[in-house]
């Protein structure tokens, strides 16, 4: 079965929400979703650190970054390994 993909802006309004107190077992049974689905929302919204210019970081942002520098890497040892 293919998973479900929610609108950045819907997973936004559920962050927001979560953060004016709201619980994640009523957003969940507001908008008719699994509670993994909420908390898995929350938590690649929170912020993890900030980059150089102090701006802040996503866990979601960090992730993506965390695969560019592995990927960023690999291409350098195939490089290095054929020069």
């Amino acid at each position: 079965m293919k998973a479900k993909r929610y609108a950045t802006e819907f997973k936004s309004l559920i962050v927001a929400l979560y953060n004016e107190d709201r619980s994640a077992n009523s957003l969940a049974n507001e908008y008719h979703l699994a509670v993994q689905t909420v908390t898995g929302c929350i938590k690649k919204a929170q912020i993890v650190g900030t980059d150089v210019t102090g701006e802040p970081v996503t866990r979601a942002e960090f992730n993506a970054m965390q695969k560019a520098v592995a990927r960023l890497k690999e291409e350098n040892d195939i490089l290095s390994r054929t020069a």
